[in-house]
């Protein structure tokens, strides 16, 4: 009879100097976030480039430093165009003040001497001829004066109250002249009324064109009031022909 003796199976025994490695796999939980990485790594960049600010190139980048400089020059040349204007502005307001200054003693002085005038003019005036039987108001005297081939008249009138304390009088002044054309013709040409205002006297004084031809020979002289439909006085001056 025959034995067979089986061999033993040999038993794993780690041996503390085994330098023989064992193979090993990744985590799955790793993976997964180097992939997580990988891929938001992935869309900021794919953001970045689509949507975000463009990086500019070189010649972009000295284009704008270009611009820039440009803008900053124009900006100093506008400060100084201002600084300018306000230097101007100034120097017309000290001119505007010494020129006012300069008027208001002119007119100072003018007053001085206007003064004694006026004073002169009232006496004058109170020595003006009257005619109380064309009323209380009325015309004192007048000159009208027409030159030699010439369509000009000028005249000078005086209004005068019979008395000097009477209420400041308001009316229509109107002027109107007979006269005579080269070829014959009798014509009365009356010109707009003007309203006038005066205390004790007003001396009227101007100047007016008559139609080409015409020669005049008298003036008359009315006086309205406001309202123009009542007359108040009226008369009658000579024009003297030079």
């Amino acid at each position: 009879m025959v034995i067979r003796v089986q061999p033993k199976r040999a038993i794993f025994k780690p041996a503390p100097y085994d330098t023989r490695r064992r193979s090993r796999r990744l985590p799955s939980w790793l993976i997964l976030l180097l992939l997580g990485i990988l891929t938001g790594a992935s869309g900021m960049l794919v953001l970045q480039t689509s949507y975000g600010p463009k990086h500019l190139t070189s010649t972009e980048a000295q284009k704008l430093t270009e611009e820039l400089s440009s803008a900053t020059l124009e900006r100093q040349r506008l400060q100084t165009k201002l600084d300018e204007q306000a230097r101007l502005l100034d120097v017309a307001r000290e001119d505007s003040e010494k020129l006012n200054r300069a008027l208001k003693d002119e007119l100072s002085s003018t007053s001085a001497l206007v003064k004694p005038l006026k004073e002169q003019l009232n006496l004058f005036a109170q020595t003006l001829p009257f005619d109380p039987r064309f009323g209380p108001v009325g015309f004192s005297t007048a000159n009208f004066i027409q030159e030699k081939a010439s369509t000009k008249v000028t005249y000078l009138l005086w209004l005068l109250q019979e008395k000097p304390d009477r209420p400041e009088f308001k009316g229509l002044l109107e002027l109107s002249f007979e006269g005579v054309y080269n070829d014959g013709r009798v014509e009365t040409i009356t010109l707009a009324r003007s309203q006038v205002t005066f205390g004790h006297y007003l001396h009227v004084t101007g100047q007016t064109d008559l139609p080409a031809g015409f020669v005049a020979r008298r003036a008359n002289a009315r006086l309205f009031d406001l309202d123009g439909k009542r007359q108040i006085t009226w008369r009658v001056f000579p024009i003297v022909v030079k």
